[in-house]
């Protein structure tokens, strides 16, 4: 048996999936936000970590300068789509 739907009601989903996507692009949006901040912040602790390291290699060596090259290393974070609300855990 075939089922038919009225234009009215096609229009209604329409009207419904494209409020869907945009919420989606706006929620795509301030994830990609926070995970620019959260790989901001992570390379902010690993410059801290190494000059941490070399301060506390220097005092190890009884040395009086500390010489902390900066690392042009980048670590490619992966962040799956999730069905859960906005929150993004690392």
């Amino acid at each position: 048996m075939v089922e038919s739907i009225s234009l009215e009601q096609l229009k209604e989903q329409q009207g419904q999936l494209s409020q869907t996507v945009g919420n989606l692009t706006a929620q795509k949006a301030t994830l990609e936000e926070q995970l620019e901040s959260v790989k901001t912040s992570l390379a902010t602790n690993q410059g801290a970590l190494q000059y941490a390291a070399a301060l506390i290699q220097s005092i190890e060596q009884g040395e009086d300068s500390i010489d902390v090259a900066p690392t042009t290393e980048t670590e490619e974070i992966v962040v799956e789509d999730t069905e859960s609300s906005e929150e993004v855990v690392l």
